[in-house]
């Protein structure tokens, strides 16, 4: 696998009355070139899954891995992966363009 989710967990505010699990024991792999739509219902964890795949949060547990490498390892270079694994968040064309320039 290119990239690679093991054992995933994430929870938001640990150890607070607002504690909420949001990715329990998640295990994906994606390969190179591959195309992904992740789906479901508002409030399932789609959003909190994909920012897992390039580093914009961490697993409360669990590994990332691009070519098997963890890309949460203290020296490992986010800002490379980020130039190869590529997102697009719900309403992308707010993302691509604007109503000014």
């Amino acid at each position: 696998m290119q990239l690679q989710l093991e054992n995933v967990n994430y929870v938001y505010e640990p150890g607070t009355a607002f504690e909420k699990k949001a990715l329990t024991d998640i295990n994906l792999g994606f390969e190179k070139g591959e195309f992904v739509a992740v789906i479901g219902h508002t409030g399932c964890g789609k959003s909190t899954l994909i920012q897992h795949l390039n580093g914009l949060v961490k697993p409360t547990s669990g590994r990332v891995l691009f070519e098997d490498e963890d890309i949460n390892a203290p020296n490992y270079n986010r800002k490379a992966l980020r130039g190869k694994v590529g997102l697009v968040f719900q309403y992308p064309d707010h993302q691509l363009f604007e109503e000014n320039i």
